[in-house]
């Protein structure tokens, strides 16, 4: 399994071009989701009121912080290089792209590539929010959700391209987000009708 990780691994990685670097550049960029998940609130906002966006919202950054946190735990534990690492059987041949639209090159391999790897936090914290959200937009399109998921599948994978993360660190990375996103958006529902009923998000049409 470890070789096909590799292999994997390389076969994206190594496919890459500076004439595409800058589509996977935007996706991983953590500052391109604000606007994105701010438009998304503003959605809410629109189609309920205030009060049920901003409950909404803490629900969304109590998920972010907690699987944030969790993922740097699992890390801290597991303690596997990063592809691109000194450490790292492959680092001769991995192919480094920054780390976001503000990141330099040196920045990137100086201090990304000498974190650990196992899992990824960006795949974990993208399909927890896209799982939440997913859900909850789905009242106002049924497609909602295999939109999420499709995004958060994106910024996974570039974390593959740009040469931060092992394919195996992607995959489980994504089913902890999306267990994490489900076991949120059932607290949030059981709060809201139990106790909470004036906070349950009932789209305006």
């Amino acid at each position: 399994m470890k070789k096909l990780d590799r292999e994997l691994f390389l076969w994206f990685n190594q496919t890459g071009s500076e004439s595409i670097d800058w589509f996977w550049v935007f996706l991983t960029d953590k500052f391109v989701a604000v606007p994105f998940f701010g438009i998304l609130m503003l959605l809410i906002w629109y189609k309920s009121n205030f009060k049920i966006a901003f409950v909404v919202g803490v629900f969304l950054v109590a998920l972010v912080g907690f699987t944030d946190v969790f993922a740097t735990l699992i890390k801290n534990w597991v303690e596997r290089p990063r592809p691109c690492s000194v450490n790292s059987i492959l680092s001769d041949q991995v192919r480094v792209v920054s780390d976001g639209l503000f990141s330099s090159l040196t920045k990137s391999n100086a201090e990304k590539c000498e974190k650990f790897s196992f899992f990824s936090s960006h795949a974990a914290v993208s399909f927890a929010l896209a799982s939440f959200l997913g859900l909850l937009l789905s009242q106002i399109r049924k497609s909602a959700l295999g939109w999420m998921l499709l995004w958060a599948f994106l910024v996974s994978v570039s974390r593959i391209y740009l040469g931060f993360h092992y394919p195996s660190d992607i995959f489980v990375g994504g089913i902890v987000g999306v267990v994490f996103g489900f076991i949120a958006f059932e607290i949030y529902r059981t709060l809201t009708r139990n106790y909470l009923s004036k906070f349950v998000f009932k789209p305006n049409k």
